[in-house]
């Protein structure tokens, strides 16, 4: 008996990279999963791998949609309630950098908001009274830069981190109100792992060929000098910490903000690294 069994897991963005792995982890250990993705062809990947890992099709509900619509974030919470019953753990996971394809700083700006903060913000309203019913809990997948900046990120960054301290910021604020209706909230925020932010960026049709050779991160060797790991981490490296956040015995832990990152916050250049 898995962890999770009985339990129902949403998470968003899970067609591929963190959310790809996390759902599997959720699913594993016996969680009915929500699947949700813009791609088609990555959803249909990603259930694949789902029942390859023996999870059987009525553990499975797969919703296709832009994250920052209303009405498919209004589908997510309804169709998983309508379908399994129940909700005891939210994953905001879907998220991107950039919007893909041509758009000018401030269009760029008011996507990447919609996408990273509204959407979070309105995904966990609708949730609550759900969750407020299984004393379930959220996780919001955050990111390190939203209070550190290891390396120089690039203008194209700036919007996405300040998105991302908001998330930490919401997450802080609001957790205090939901433990008194018996719902955890935390987050996690990786550093430097090969995810699916790159793919987003390339556009949501892309084929999947194009959006992995993405991943493979030119900046590798920046990564490799910036963080004390000296690596990217892999995303099966963050699923533990999922798992560990959402479960009965995390009972404490409420308000969190977990930076994952190989040390990349925290990394300072060595006097051997300086040419003074």
């Amino acid at each position: 008996m898995g962890r999770f069994t009985d339990k129902v897991v949403i998470v968003t963005g899970s067609s591929a990279g963190i959310g790809k792995a996390v759902i599997l982890g959720f699913a594993k250990e016996g969680a009915s999963v929500v699947l949700h993705g813009t791609n088609t062809e990555r959803l249909a990947n990603a259930e694949k791998a789902l029942h390859a890992a023996g999870i059987p099709g009525n553990r499975i509900l797969k919703i296709q949609g832009f994250i920052n619509e209303d009405a498919v974030q209004d589908r997510i919470i309804n169709e998983t309630v309508t379908r399994f019953g129940r909700l005891d753990v939210l994953v905001n996971n879907a998220g991107l950098y950039k919007k893909p394809g041509q758009a000018n700083e401030i269009e760029n700006f008011d996507h990447v908001f919609a996408v990273n903060v509204r959407a979070v913000f309105r995904l966990v309203e609708l949730a609550t009274p759900h969750l407020e019913k299984t004393k379930g809990n959220i996780i919001n997948v955050s990111s390190v830069l939203s209070f550190s900046k290891p390396i120089e990120i690039g203008s194209e960054f700036v919007a996405y981190s300040m998105t991302k301290a908001a998330q930490d910021r919401f997450t802080q604020n609001i957790n205090q109100s939901l433990m008194k209706k018996g719902i955890r909230i935390n987050n996690i925020n990786p550093g430097p792992f090969v995810s699916n932010a790159l793919n987003r960026a390339l556009g949501d049709d892309a084929p999947v060929q194009p959006a992995n050779s993405a991943v493979t991160f030119e900046s590798g060797s920046i990564i490799s000098f910036a963080t004390a790991a000296k690596r990217f981490g892999d995303v099966e490296e963050l699923v533990p910490a999922f798992l560990l956040l959402a479960d009965e015995k995390s009972s404490f832990i409420t308000g969190s903000i977990w930076a994952v990152d190989g040390g990349a916050s925290t990394w300072a250049p060595e006097a051997t690294d300086l040419k003074l």
